[in-house]
């Protein structure tokens, strides 16, 4: 048995030059305890730890070539914090960039929904709601599809992905700025697959943020507040948020968000106690280090302000996460639930939630995400807030993880648990959606061949070759559309004109200074003319998330050649027709 003549033993990771490091101190007895666990784990620390100059290489070969402004990576193991890290900037220049450190925050995105399986799981722990539980229990205005599914919903189907709708239902209604009640308003036209509810994984934003709506009536507290009490203070993660992050930076924005949720504290302690509480906090209020978030639009990384878009549904993408509470995170994870001795969540909670709920079906060869010689085939699941897997070396000496990705409107995530291996590891960056990179995912990759001796992959190409597959498939797109109507562009005010459809209601196409321009009565964007009755618009003029490249949008004619409708890809739910009023 390994003797410590000291109290506390320092272990220093690494140190270069820009780059902040955690550290790591144990107490003799539980360093005792670490080490007889040491000697019964397949991989040691000093293994894992020995990759790390290697690691840190990949990470900021992919922020030079990928043009990630910056990223944090954590590695943790169930009973202590192996290394965390942060790189790069918090913003690109221009933008009053910072070197970014291991308090700093990033937006984690859709990891968000493992935060909140977890406190679905620690208030049910408590006695507050029940995994089967109906939606209707608490949210009776709930509607999905039709009368019998939405009296059927559980709590348990709003965080498997198990709908029976296709992926992303009603996401372009979220990207586009609507409102709440539009945008849930959406779910009575969109369609299940016949045979799917509960069979079959269908990844979903909008129907995992119900769950934020039910928690909180569930309660009567905040989403907030929720994860503050159940997670944040016991876990002391005092450099995570799961509020607008633009009411951390500054006290003004602060005060904003405290009058946004006024009404509601109002209802819990009364108007004189909110006052009081509303000038208290913003006085007192301490801001935090946050990462900006970027995207690209062909090949320019695109500056975005901080502006509540992920928290429209906080439950589905509302947690922003620093270096350091990203391993504190991971560190619960890998410990099943509870951490340095206070439980999140219990183990037979914990097991529930990483349990096989839905299979994950018809990925195809070329996925991205899934790469074929990592994820084999025939065994991918979800339960609710984890995907759980094989991750194997071309199908050779696979280790079962649990993992999240996490990728939409300037920042991306990643996770990766593997609980018989004691390892879990978590990256961060602020650029995105997925589409514009798998960079996290393919970092934590990185991490997990080096720890497991896979073959080697270079990952940070990998990334590259994606984003290409996605350019090359919107370029064959775009060579589609030109071939689409080859026919002569009508005088602009024959395009002009208010179009309507069930789901989305009114666009607008108006000449402004002799351009056509398009609205949805929240943003508008240019239209220029690509061929006969096709016109491009920038994604990023009309959208709030968006592809780096231009969208569509046609006008289609009857049999006297007027204009009487259009369709644009970014309006797509139940391949929507506007017509023209």
């Amino acid at each position: 048995m390994l003797k410590l003549s000291r109290s506390f033993l320092l272990v220093f990771l690494f140190w270069e030059t820009n780059f902040q490091h955690c550290v790591v101190f144990a107490e003799d007895a539980k360093r005792e305890v670490v080490y007889e666990n040491l000697q019964k784990a397949k991989i040691s620390d000093e293994e894992i730890l020995n990759k790390i100059p290697e690691i840190e290489k990949v990470i900021a070969n992919g922020l030079k070539k990928i043009k990630i402004p910056g990223a944090t990576l954590a590695i943790s193991r169930k009973d202590k914090v192996l290394y965390c890290n942060a790189f790069g900037q918090t913003a690109i220049s221009g933008y009053q960039p910072k070197d970014a450190d291991t308090q700093t925050l990033f937006s984690v995105s859709s990891v968000s929904k493992n935060v909140t399986a977890v406190l679905v799981g620690a208030l049910v722990d408590d006695g507050k709601i029940a995994f089967s539980d109906k939606v209707r229990k608490y949210y009776p205005e709930f509607f999905l599809c039709n009368e019998e599914v939405s009296n059927e919903f559980t709590v348990q189907d709003l965080i498997s992905h198990s709908s029976g709708l296709k992926h992303f239902s009603a996401d372009t209604l979220l990207k586009a700025g609507y409102d709440n009640e539009k945008i849930l308003r959406a779910f009575r036209y969109l369609k299940q697959k016949p045979g799917e509810f509960r069979r079959f994984y269908g990844y979903q934003n909008v129907v995992y943020g119900i769950v934020g709506i039910v928690l909180e009536r569930a309660t009567g507290e905040k989403y907030e507040d929720l994860v503050q009490k159940y997670i944040f203070d016991k876990m002391g993660m005092k450099n995570s948020s799961a509020i607008r992050l633009d009411a951390e930076t500054s006290k003004i924005g602060y005060l904003k968000y405290l009058i946004s949720r006024f009404s509601h504290d109002c209802k819990r302690i009364g108007a004189l106690r909110t006052c009081w509480h509303l000038i208290a906090e913003t006085i007192f209020h301490k801001t935090k280090k946050v990462a900006d978030i970027h995207s690209k639009y062909i090949d320019e990384v695109v500056h975005l302000e901080h502006d509540g878009f992920y928290h429209k549904f906080p439950a589905t993408s509302g947690i922003s996460l620093s270096a350091e509470d990203f391993a504190k995170w991971l560190k619960m994870l890998a410990n099943q639930g509870t951490y340095d001795g206070v439980q999140i969540v219990s183990k037979k909670t914990f097991a529930k939630l990483i349990s096989n709920i839905v299979t994950v079906k018809g990925i195809k060869d070329h996925d991205v995400t899934f790469v074929k010689s990592r994820y084999p085939r025939e065994d991918m699941h979800y339960g609710m807030g984890f995907f759980n897997a094989q991750y194997a070396d071309d199908g050779e000496n696979p280790h079962r993880i649990f993992f999240h990705m996490g990728g939409i409107r300037g920042s991306t995530a990643f996770f990766a648990l593997s609980l018989e291996d004691d390892i879990a590891v978590g990256v961060s960056c602020n650029l995105g959606g997925v589409a514009m990179t798998r960079f996290c995912e393919y970092a934590v990759h990185a991490v997990l061949d080096r720890i497991y001796n896979f073959s080697k992959i270079d990952w940070v190409e990998e990334d590259i070759k994606s984003i290409n597959y996605y350019r090359e498939k919107n370029t064959n797109y775009i060579e589609n559309i030109v071939k689409r109507t080859p026919i002569a562009m009508s005088e602009p005010s024959k395009y002009a004109g208010t179009y309507t459809s069930e789901l989305y209601g009114d666009i607008t196409i108006s000449l402004e200074r002799g351009e056509l321009v398009i609205s949805n009565g929240i943003r508008k964007a240019k239209l220029s003319n690509v061929n006969g009755d096709t016109f491009s618009f920038k994604s990023m003029d009309l959208l709030y998330s968006f592809y780096e490249q231009d969208e569509y949008i046609y006008f289609i004619r009857d049999e006297y050649g007027n204009i009487t409708s259009c369709e644009t890809p970014c309006f797509n739910e139940n391949n929507t027709i506007f017509k023209k009023k």
